[in-house]
């Protein structure tokens, strides 16, 4: 590596109550060459990717009974929503609403992304704009991968995520990965091979090309913080291929 490289773990969705851009961050956007992203959602290649990647699955809840599907609806209508939205989005699109009616933000439409933020701060510093994988192969996993039992497993604990979503903010914003990584794995409604998919794949497949990324130019990657923790995170992974990894405080 000619010059240093940053990895920033990012929390996808937060209250604006909630949310901070940190100078630490902001002052690393001049000191690289690239900013690096999970995907580039403002590619031109990406663009007329999105509205196919939202519309719904008519087979996303065949093979559920009548019973589990009674049981989804009347949970669903008890959090002011109903089962009929799937006709009308893609279950990754509905799980990030859910997710979203999970932070009990006072101002739902305020919600802050970091990732626009820092994309914008990139733009305006005219530096280029990296990914790690495509909207299509993210989006084709989370809908491949999220089945309608999971939707189930997550809607029958739905009245204990605004306690879980509120601790992983509080973890976020005092960077205690620890306490991160132990929310993230006790409490997620995916098996342990969708998650291990869903996190440690990925990991592995980002290994094989963040060091060719690095070594070509100094870049600031910035993945959702719950790659960077546990046995297969990014921070382990760096360290065993030999990386010297310092945190910035």
């Amino acid at each position: 590596m000619a010059k240093d490289s940053y990895l920033l773990g990012t929390m996808h969705l937060m209250c604006e109550e909630d949310y901070l851009l940190k100078d630490k961050i902001k002052n690393l956007i001049p000191k690289v060459d690239v900013i690096t992203f999970e995907i580039n959602i403002g590619s031109e290649e990406n663009k007329p990717i999105i509205p196919e990647m939202m519309k719904p699955d008519s087979n996303f809840l065949k093979g559920m009974t009548k019973a589990e599907l009674t049981q989804m609806d009347s949970i669903l209508t008890s959090q002011q929503l109903s089962i009929q939205m799937l006709d009308m989005m893609s279950p990754a699109v509905f799980i990030s609403l859910l997710s979203l009616k999970s932070l009990e933000c006072s101002d739902p439409r305020k919600v802050k992304t970091m990732e626009t933020d820092i994309q914008a701060l990139a733009t305006a510093s005219n530096k280029r704009i990296d990914d790690l994988e495509t909207l299509k192969f993210q989006m084709d996993m989370l809908n491949n991968m999220f089945k309608a039992s999971d939707l189930l497993e997550y809607l029958n604990k739905i009245d204990e995520m605004p306690a879980i979503s509120k601790k992983m903010v509080t973890a976020y914003q005092t960077e205690n990965l620890k306490e991160l990584e132990t929310i993230i794995y006790d409490n997620s409604y995916m098996s342990k091979e969708d998650l291990a998919n869903f996190l440690t794949k990925r990991n592995i497949n980002w290994m094989n090309k963040i060091p060719s990324k690095m070594s070509a130019s100094s870049h600031l990657f910035a993945v959702g913080a719950g790659h960077l923790v546990g046995k297969n995170g990014l921070l382990n992974l760096l360290a065993a291929k030999g990386y010297k990894l310092t945190p910035i405080l």
